[in-house]
Order: structure tokens, then sequence, then C-alpha cells
């Protein structure tokens, strides 16, 4: 899992210098054919730059504040204007630079920008995102629940500063417009045939109930207010209670409540009962787009399909053994259903998972220097989501620390999910999301200042979720599923993302029905319907996302085994995984390309 602000990713800052900001699309860069790196790293910090601005909900995940009164206006046609004009711009310098005399780190960094900018320009130019902005919110990664976590003080933006508080009042304007350009942007798909799935509707209203209809400090928008520094004046928390007292009850509630009421009355009738992109007109497109993008390789959904049958075969005879080492007397398929009903596999309460998972990584960090010989500066925090969050959110998610180091990496764990009652998933998951996961990832990425920002701080799904994946499989060369109902999990959680390339290609590709994907799903692993629905509800709507974990972790345990094989007693872990670190997130393609080139070398 990763941070919901993309995804899953999280692709984003300084003054201007070489090229024009965003203001100037007409005014060409000029920049030498053999440009020197100087001049190489102001293009990429001028990109950034500029990417940030038209992105500021992930600049304040990056800590930074200059835009924090916005909110999102990519719904917008000048914001699609902008983007695609800066985009060609940046293309434009870069087509007019020859990498073949950079060394290894800038022609990776060359390599990388040319990637995201040609993908991004395809998507923005050639008529995929106009299908995609059609549907413009889902009950997992919806901008609604992004602007309630930060206005709630339990997101990205910072609460320190009377002038915070009073940006925070702008930017419930800015989400304001965002929800109504979101009406207009769903009006159009439903003239179009664009339309979200019934079951994504059905989940998004009772989920956007939780916001409206309460008094303003009975809602989580009023927690600012109790959580005043009392360094404020008393003039200033005067006037900002009651300035929050109006701006939820005039401006956040009915943007909320229009949002709620446009779906239950107007939208609902036209959702499609059919789940997968497959059956809207040119959702085919857009999800071959997905696919690319979250995978970052040239598999078909086809390929992917066949993969993910192959894999839970594969995992499917693990279990089995798995059966046999707990003595189970039965089929593999009343072993799942036994785990399913077994009261000592799954915790009693809410309240006993984050001390679980607080001790698993007690148990992991004294391992890592095994396997690791560097180690991320940033605090790590694993906190609890409100129990509003249960029936909408995956169990999950893990946020990147600001790159200022004004916020720690935190683990958000939706402790009442029915996905977290299982205790035999705690240290698999636990590596996956912190050490030497998600937080030990990124972090070391943003610790490498060497490194152009857009390389330190972009999250490519297949890179980042592979690597955590594969981290999983490091507990056992750790000794940390010291027994079988760990090791259980560990192969639970590795059958999930294979069924995941089954699911989603399924729904997306070939007609599946939610159920159909249900009913894979149970009959591949414990989870029972709830859980089981809970993940399938995630792929329809957010399609391709599932497929990058299996795609990323089998890619980086290819390259393991080919650099031992072919490094022989040359071959040190430690040494291969800084390869694979220490250069930050990357397409899967340039990754590749990397290592190979570090293999060679190290011959």
């Amino acid at each position: 899992m990763k941070s919901r602000v993309h995804a899953i990713l999280l692709p984003i800052m300084l003054t201007s210098c070489i090229l024009p900001t965003i203001g100037h699309a007409k005014e060409k860069p000029q920049i030498a054919t053999t440009a020197p790196s100087a001049q190489l790293e102001q293009l990429y910090k001028n990109y950034w730059r500029d990417w940030l601005k038209l992105n500021p909900q992930q600049a304040l995940v990056q800590g930074v504040t200059a835009s924090e009164t916005e909110f999102d206006n990519s719904l917008e046609e000048q914001w699609l204007t902008d983007m695609v004009a800066m985009l060609s711009r940046y293309q434009d310098a870069l087509s007019r630079i020859s990498p073949a005399h950079l060394d290894e780190t800038a022609r990776i960094s060359y390599d990388m920008l040319r990637y995201k900018i040609d993908q991004d320009l395809d998507h923005y130019k050639n008529g995929t995102y106009a299908t995609e902005r059609m549907l413009p919110i889902n009950q997992f990664m919806g901008q609604h629940t992004a602007f309630a976590l930060d206005a709630a003080g339990a997101g990205s933006y910072n609460f320190k500063t009377v002038e915070n508080y009073d940006h925070a009042l702008m930017r419930a304007d800015s989400y304001a417009r965002w929800t109504v350009e979101a009406i207009n942007r769903m009006k159009e798909g439903m003239a179009k045939g664009v339309v979200l799935p019934r079951v994504v509707v059905e989940r998004l209203l009772p989920q956007l109930q939780n916001y409206f209809g309460r008094p303003p400090e009975k809602t989580e928008f009023w927690h600012p207010i109790l959580a005043m520094p009392d360094s404020f004046s008393a003039t200033d928390r005067a006037r900002l209670t009651k300035a929050y007292a109006a701006k939820i009850t005039e401006v956040i509630e009915p943007a909320y409540e229009n949002l709620h009421n446009f779906l239950q009355n107007d939208y609902l009738p036209h959702a499609y009962a059919t789940p997968g992109l497959g059956a809207l007109p040119d959702g085919a497109a857009l999800y071959a787009y997905k696919v690319a993008s979250h995978t970052t390789s040239d598999l078909t959904s086809g390929d992917i399909h066949a993969l993910g049958l192959a894999e839970v075969e594969r995992i499917t005879q693990e279990l089995d053994k798995i059966r046999t080492a707990v003595h189970f007397d039965g089929s593999l398929s009343e072993f799942l259903a036994h785990v399913r009903s077994d009261p000592a596999l799954h915790f009693d309460s809410p309240a006993e998972v984050l001390p679980a998972y607080n001790a698993a990584l007690d148990r992991i960090l004294p391992k890592l220097p095994t396997l690791f010989d560097v180690m991320p500066k940033a605090k790590l925090e694993i906190r609890a989501l409100p129990q509003s969050s249960q029936n909408y959110q995956g169990n999950g998610n893990y946020q990147q620390a600001a790159a200022d180091g004004s916020r720690p990496g935190i683990l958000w764990m939706n402790i009442y999910a029915p996905g977290m009652r299982d205790k035999f998933i705690v240290m698999t998951t636990t590596l996956h999301e912190t050490y030497p996961g998600h937080h030990f990832q990124t972090s070391l990425a943003e610790d490498i200042k060497s490194l152009p920002s857009f390389r330190r701080l972009t999250f490519y799904n297949a890179y980042g979720e592979g690597w955590a994946l594969y981290c999983e499989s490091l507990g056992k060369e750790m000794g940390l599923f010291d027994d079988s109902w760990q090791y259980y999990g560990h192969l639970m959680n590795e059958m999930l993302r294979a069924n995941r390339l089954v699911i989603d290609t399924g729904i997306h590709a070939m007609g599946w029905s939610t159920e159909d994907g249900i009913k894979w799903m149970m009959d591949h692993s414990s989870m029972d319907h709830p859980q089981a629905a809970a993940e399938v509800e995630r792929y329809v709507a957010y399609p391709g996302q599932a497929l990058s974990y299996k795609i990323g972790q089998l890619d980086i345990s290819r390259l393991r085994a080919k650099a031992r094989q072919e490094l022989g007693a040359k071959f040190d872990v430690r040494t291969f995984h800084d390869q694979i670190l220490m250069g930050g997130s990357m397409p899967l393609t340039i990754l590749d390309q990397k290592l190979d080139r570090w293999i060679k070398s190290v011959k």
C-alpha cells in the first residue's frame, strides 16, 4: 500500500532561471545541445517547480506551502492547457540535448524525465485524460477524502501558524469549486456514456454523508480549532473560531451535500452495473494507459492475466505445504475455510492492532544491517485512521515523510477494516509498509540530496510497490517468519497480489463482474466475503494500480537472481540493494538498464 496521494503515486521549487514559468507558455527555453551538467540540473529544478505549481496537493506532501491556499484545478480546461504547455516546453528542451556523454547518474535523470514527460503528454493530449476526468471521484482515491483529512489536520496540511489557519479557509473555497467542477465533468460523462460503476457510487453516498448535516463543532473539520497552538492571541483565537464555524456551515458542508445529492438523485440512475473500464466508450484505451502507467512495462492485460494465473498456481502449492506443516487434516479449501473461522487467528478488538504492528517493527529494526548498509533519517509513526474510514478505505496506507523533515512518515492503519483482523499478516504487512519497505525506500530517496527533486520525490507504483512486496519476502532471510502462521501470512499476502493480476484484468479487460472477482478471491485465499469484497471494489475504483505490486516484485527478484548468477562470489546483497534503492523510484525499464550496466561494471 502506498499513499493515496498517488499512487500511489506521489509524483513532486525553486526560483526561476533558464526556463520560463508556466505563465509564459510561448517562450522557448534556451539550452545548448551540449548542455553543461549545471544547466541540466537547473532544468530539472525548474521542471519540478513548475510541476508543483500545477499540483498543489502534491506540493503539500513534500512540505512546499507556496500554493497552500489552492486545492486541485486538474478538472478545469485552463489547467489542462497549462499542463500540456509546460510539459511540451520541457520535452522540447530535452529533445535538443544529447545524452550520449552524460555520466551514469545524469543519464538516468535524463532518461527518467524524458520517460515521464512523454508518457504524461501522451495521456493529456491523446484522449485518455478526456475520459479519465469524467470519472473524477471514487471511494478509495477521491479528492473529497483527501480534503477531509487535510482539513481535519490529519493529512499533509500543517496547522501551525495563524497564516496556515487563514490559508485553510481559502483552501476550503478552492475545494468547493472542485466539487462544482467534478459535478460538471460527471454531467459531461453522463451525456457521453462515460460513468462510474454503480458499486462505486453506492459506496460514495454514505461516505459523503459523513461530512455534512452536523453542527460545525461536531465535524472533523473542527479539530484544528480544538488544537490551536497556545501561542495564538486571544483575538486570533476568537476570530478563527468564528470564521471556521461559518466556513464549515456555509461552504464545506454544502459542498459535500451538493455532491452527495447530485450522485444520489441525478447520477446513480445512469451508473453502470458492469464495473470494468472496458464497458465504457474509449475505456479500453484508458485501461491500456493505466496498465502501462502502473506497471511501467510493455505487458498487455492478456500477458498480465496469464502471469497471474501462473503465480496463483505456484503459491497455491506453497500454501498446501503450510497446511501440512500445521497438521491440518483436510483439503486446501477446507484449510482456508478453517483459517477464516478460527478465532485464535484473528484479533478480538481493533485496539489490539496498533500494538501488534509496533511490536513487529521492534523485531525488524535490529535485523536490517544483515541486508542493508544505509538507514534513512526520517522518523516513522503508526497511527489509526478514524472509524469513519472503516468501509471506505483499504487496510491502510503509508504517507511519505515531508522532504524538509517537518512531518514524519506515517503509516495510517484502518484498524476497523475487515482485513486488519488477521494476526498472521502483521509481520509481512509491517515489512511492506515500514522497514525495509515504503518508509525505508522513500525516505532513503529523500536523503539523496545530489539527485534532482523529481527523482527523489516521485513514486512509480511498479518500482515502489514492487520493492515493498519484495521486502515481504526478506522476512524469511531475516528470521522473522519463525512460525508457520507468520509464513502463511506472507504467502497469503503474496497470493493477494497474484490474485490482483487475475481479477483487475478480468474486470477491466475481460468483462468480469464484481461477484466474479469476489468468488475468485475467496476460492484462492482465506479472505471472508467482506474482506474479498473490499479488495475487489478497490480494483473497480482504481484500475491498474493493483497490477504494480507483483509486476515490480517479480522484476526485482529477477534482477537479484541475475546479479547473483553473473557475479558469483562478487555478489553482495547489500550492494545489490544499494543499486536498487539509491537512485530513487524509477520505471522498471530504466531500472533494468541501470542494473544491467552495474552487473557489467562489477564483472
